[in-house]
């Protein structure tokens, strides 16, 4: 049994005075700047306050929701170096030095499984001496058909010998992809 104290002056009874009431303090989630806005920002809202422990509520008229501005999409990078970086890796696949799947995230799966059979059939018909040069991005042109489309047209050195190679890049949810590749 626990030790009480004293009553108050002028209370008779032995039970604790009530606590204050304390206030509830709402934050925005964390990893948010600012505090979270209402996605039905049709009208104006009112403003609810509660406090624990006190039967009553206020509200405020003078809160009107901030309207949502929208986000503009995210500038797409140049896909100049993107396109260098795949078309190598594309001849490093031909010549055996690469597996098909490591390009999966920057292809179309029509363009992936077109390379891995190409990467097939070379396999079958190639001598076993092994290349003794990198592949070499000699040129590069690249033109923006639009904001999403760009085709490119890549000149490399392959072990001495010179391929061309064109590739159609479309930009699918901000990641450019190469959706057509042709290789000389």
């Amino acid at each position: 049994m626990s030790a009480l104290t004293r009553p108050a002056p002028g209370r008779t009874d032995t039970t604790p005075a009530p606590a204050r009431p304390t206030r509830l303090r709402v934050s925005a989630p964390p990893g948010t700047a600012g505090p979270a806005r209402r996605l039905d920002a049709a009208g104006p809202t009112r403003v609810r306050r509660v406090r624990l422990g006190v039967a009553g509520t206020t509200t405020s008229d003078d809160a009107v929701p901030r309207p949502l501005a929208p986000q503009p999409a995210p500038a797409l990078p140049d896909p100049t170096a993107q396109c260098c970086s795949v078309v190598r890796a594309a001849v490093e696949v031909l010549r055996g030095e690469r597996s098909p799947a490591q390009l999966a995230r920057w292809v179309t799966p029509r363009v992936l499984d077109q390379l891995t059979e190409r990467a097939r059939l070379a396999r079958e018909h190639r001598p076993a001496a092994a290349p003794t040069r990198p592949v070499l991005v000699r040129r590069v042109r690249l033109v923006r058909l639009g904001e999403d489309v760009a085709e490119a047209t890549v000149v490399l050195d392959d072990d001495g010998r010179v391929r061309a190679a064109a590739a159609r890049l479309e930009a699918r949810r901000g990641v450019w992809r190469v959706a057509v590749l042709e290789l000389g």
